[in-house]
């Protein structure tokens, strides 16, 4: 009988622990879900609208600067790549797929206190989704979409970024964030700034001095 207590306990406590880990984690399943949807939506907005017989080829925001297009890039990043073999694409598509369930399993078991890792996670993971559809419908039928879609023309003073998408935007402002994640704003930060992470990361730091010695007391 004290077995099929233990036993019973044993679950609920397993139990409880994947609903409060689940809970936990709704919040930037519903985030990258937004992010996702302004990226599609943006993309078919531009796709269509260009396309019309009586549209602009471009609606100029800031005459040099910036401007609104559409573009379908068959490569990578800036539209390198795309010349490339069909079976180079494919296993760039199939690896930038794992490479992104990678990051966004990272996010799902990573310390809830770090909350700027996990949140500039989380916008890398919603614009390398956004630009694998484009690239997976390119793939299966190139009469269906030409590329991935393109609709934002952006120059900045000398560094001229060509014609991006929302989900590239997503990818660089993570990419950024994560890179301030790891120098300052994380537990396992080069140079922790605030209160909050560097408690952390004196706590991980203690973790791993008691690892240690339990090491080698063994």
């Amino acid at each position: 009988m004290q077995g099929k207590n233990e036993n019973g306990r044993g679950r609920y406590a397993l139990k409880s622990r994947w609903e409060e880990n689940l809970n936990s984690n709704l919040w930037g399943i519903l985030i990258v879900g937004v992010l996702l949807l302004v990226d599609m939506l943006t993309k078919i907005l531009a796709d269509v609208y260009f396309n019309m017989p009586d549209s602009p080829k471009t609606i100029e925001v800031i005459p040099g600067y910036l401007d609104f297009r559409i573009s379908y890039n068959q490569g990578m990043a800036f539209s390198m790549g795309q010349d490339a073999p069909i079976e180079a694409k494919l296993a760039l598509v199939l690896g930038t797929g794992i490479l992104f369930v990678a990051l966004f399993a990272f996010f799902l078991f990573a310390d809830k206190r770090r909350t700027w890792l996990r949140l500039s996670l989380l916008f890398v993971v919603a614009g390398g989704i956004g630009n694998f559809i484009d690239r997976i419908l390119y793939l299966a039928d190139p009469n269906l979409l030409a590329g991935v879609r393109d609709m934002v023309r952006l120059k900045i003073w000398f560094m001229d970024f060509g014609v991006c998408n929302f989900a590239d935007f997503f990818i660089v402002g993570g990419a950024i964030a994560l890179m301030c994640a790891l120098l300052f704003f994380d537990g396992s930060a080069i140079f922790p700034t605030t209160k909050k992470y560097k408690a952390l990361a004196k706590e991980y730091e203690e973790n791993e001095k008691r690892k240690q010695k339990a090491k080698e007391e063994k």
